[in-house]
């Protein structure tokens, strides 16, 4: 097969903002964790747009064309050698539309994009972009936290499920992942327990973990076996107590799954999602409720 028909990508969202260079730095880790070419994408208004907007003058679109020409050099200038990356400026009335077009178009695993700058410790705060993205993509969206995208190798993957139809997609995909990788692997159950009592904490862990393992167990059994699997469940007086609780090491990638309201195979977040975003100090994978993630496919042949 020629080279193009094997080639592996993912698209690389980027402004020329703090939030760009974290998308970069989280590509930069993922690529060197697995055989992938990174597309570096910047989105250029439709003409009609930049001109209604009046900030720009009708004579000023070449500017507009050679600065965004300039920050996408820049851009490239961020990756090292070692990285394979090209990039490209795609013309779409909005970012997130563009960003979905050449998706499609270079056939990729995944965006990745940065979140928001961040105050008072949360992590991933979701702007318009990302959330359009979030409610949209037929592909996963790569969350990058603001400032500690640089994880370094991918270490271990952690999936964040519910028992509820969907989570098995989300868990499949974490698996594949994980397994294509050749890094370990952690199903986690969060539990809101406000108001109820002990033994209904204990019963409601005991059946989240018993799903987690049953699904682990007929999809790659030998990680269980080994112990490069592990499903647990964390509790809280609420999903943000829970979530809190999670420790975490280098490399660490987190999974969530869109919401069961999703339609088309497209990921769409529901409000614990969200609530889980602003805890997260990770990066987040989120996947497509009927679509499993692809990036286990570029750590195989």
């Amino acid at each position: 097969m020629s080279e193009t028909a094997t080639t592996r990508r993912l698209v690389v969202g980027y402004i020329a903002t703090d939030r760009g260079r974290d998308a970069i730095s989280l590509a930069i880790s993922i690529a060197r964790s697995i055989d992938v070419e990174l597309v570096v994408t910047i989105v250029r208004p439709e003409s009609s747009t930049i001109l209604a907007g009046s900030a720009v003058p009708k004579d000023g679109a070449g500017i507009v064309a050679q600065q965004i020409d300039d920050w996408l050099d820049e851009a490239l200038a961020l990756i090292p050698d070692d990285v394979r990356a090209r990039g490209t400026i795609h013309i779409a009335s909005n970012e997130s539309k563009g960003l979905m077009e050449v998706a499609e178009r270079e056939g990729a695993l995944g965006i990745v994009i940065g979140a928001r700058a961040t105050t008072l410790m949360r992590q991933l705060r979701i702007g318009t972009v990302a959330s359009s993205l979030l409610h949209s993509s037929t592909v996963p969206v790569v969350l990058a936290p603001s400032g500690r995208s640089d994880i370094g190798p991918i270490s271990r993957v952690t999936a964040l499920y519910g028992a509820r139809p969907g989570a098995s997609s989300l868990i499949g995909a974490a698996i594949e992942t994980a397994f294509g990788l050749g890094v370990d692997l952690r199903l986690l159950s969060l539990i809101e327990n406000d108001g109820l009592f002990d033994d209904e904490v204990a019963e409601i862990t005991e059946f989240a973990e018993q799903y987690g393992g049953a699904v682990l167990a007929d999809q790659a059994s030998e990680m269980l076996a080994s112990g490069r699997a592990t499903v647990k469940t964390k509790a809280g007086a609420d999903i943000e107590e829970a979530a809190e609780t999670i420790d975490w090491q280098p490399g660490d990638l987190a999974f969530i799954g869109s919401s069961r309201l999703g339609r088309g195979g497209k990921v769409a977040i529901g409000a614990r999602a969200r609530r889980l975003l602003r805890i997260l100090p990770v990066p987040v994978v989120v996947v497509p409720r009927r679509a499993a993630s692809r990036l286990h496919d570029a750590g195989t042949d």
